[in-house]
């Protein structure tokens, strides 16, 4: 984003923070599903991405004023633009008011998260999970992904390119004080496992998980480097690709 332009997306930060706070106890849905992430698809996660879809001109909600969420007068029935809807047979035209946009469904989301994944050459290579979820204040979802193995991924060019094509993203590391049914309840989705609006998908090296050879500090050091690229901080730092050879990776 270019220095001094305002983030139309800021609110979702918001909305993250106080969904940390919603659940500070793991359900039973969300202690099955962690046991799984746990014990049958290898464990060690090391990274956490937050995919967001920005916010479509033609929702009932997402258009903000002073962190309120508004309706979007646009798609009003009375307010909203007037552009024509049907042309009769004798050329005659018949205007009304804009449909409200969907927004993104969980299974066109899932089908984005997936294709940014596969379509990245160092995202592809790691051992994911991906969860989707609805947002609590739009018609719309967005994508939470645990990964492993994903020490050589550039997240400067991966985050690029979901924030160009996409919406807002966010990546982090993976508190492993706190156990995988806690990092749920609090931080992911798990609460609607088992019913229909739940959907996943992992990748196929889940099935047969191999050991992540990276250290825990260089995941701490790839973070630092992302996060000092991303907020253009300039800090003379060594360069990651050196610094993983010193771990023989």
């Amino acid at each position: 984003m270019v220095k001094g332009q305002s983030n139309k997306l800021d609110w979702v930060d918001e909305a993250w923070k106080a969904e940390l706070k919603a659940n500070p106890l793991p359900n039973h849905n969300q202690e099955n599903f962690a046991d799984a992430l746990e014990n049958d698809w290898g464990g060690q996660w090391k990274q956490m991405a937050t995919c967001t879809f920005r916010p479509g001109p033609y929702e009932m909600m997402g258009a903000t004023k002073d962190g309120e969420y508004t309706r979007n007068m646009r798609v009003s029935w009375l307010e909203g633009d007037r552009i024509v809807k049907r042309v009769g047979r004798d050329g005659q035209m018949i205007k009304g008011t804009r449909g409200v946009s969907p927004g993104w469904s969980a299974e066109a989301a899932e089908r984005k998260v997936h294709k940014w994944i596969t379509s990245d050459p160092g995202l592809r290579k790691t051992r994911w999970c991906l969860v989707i979820e609805p947002h609590k204040h739009r018609d719309c979802y967005h994508g939470h992904v645990l990964f492993s193995h994903s020490y050589k991924v550039n997240w400067m060019r991966a985050c690029k390119s979901w924030e160009d094509q996409q919406g807002r993203f966010r990546v982090e590391n993976v508190k492993d004080d706190q156990g995988m049914a806690m990092y749920l309840a609090k931080r992911y989705m798990g609460k609607e496992y088992g019913s229909t609006n739940f959907v996943f998908a992992n990748s196929r090296n889940c099935r047969r998980p191999q050991p992540d050879p990276a250290p825990k500090i260089v995941y701490e050091y790839q973070m630092m480097t992302f996060l000092n690229d991303y907020n253009n901080k300039g800090h003379d730092m060594v360069g990651y690709r050196s610094f993983c050879k010193k771990f023989g990776l």
